[in-house]
C-alpha cells in the first residue's frame, strides 16, 4: 500500500499505568488486528510501536502504525499516528475516530 492516502498526526492519550494500557485501549478503540506480536509490550517499557491491519466499511484496506511514548515521572502517553488505506476519506475518518475516542 502506498504513501498516496497516508495521513500522521500526533496525540495525547492521558496519563495511563503503563504502555500496555494505552496499547490495549487504541485497539479497542479501532477494532483493528494487531499484526506480528506488535501488541505485546516489553514490561517497563518506555516507547513501543504496534502494527494494526484491517477493512473499513466498502472493503478499504487499512493499515495503521502506532508509536507510543509514555513519561517516566507523570505517565503521559504520547501517541504518533500513520494510517495508510487505499482511500484519503477512510484514513481521515480513522484519524477522527482516534482524535474523538
Amino acid at each position: 500500500m502506498g504513501a498516496d492516502f497516508e495521513r500522521v498526526d500526533e496525540y495525547g492519550l492521558g496519563p495511563r499505568e503503563n504502555l500496555t494500557e494505552a496499547v490495549n485501549a487504541v485497539i479497542s478503540l479501532l477494532g483493528m488486528q494487531p499484526c506480528e506480536g506488535t501488541e505485546v509490550v516489553a514490561s517497563n517499557s518506555r516507547s513501543h510501536t504496534c502494527v494494526l491491519s484491517g477493512v473499513y466499511i466498502g472493503n478499504v484496506k487499512v493499515l495503521v502504525r502506532l508509536l507510543f511514548g509514555i513519561d517516566s515521572s507523570s505517565k503521559e502517553v504520547a501517541m504518533k499516528l500513520a494510517v495508510r488505506s487505499e482511500d484519503g476519506a477512510v484514513s481521515d475518518a480513522i484519524h477522527e475516530i482516534v482524535a474523538s475516542g
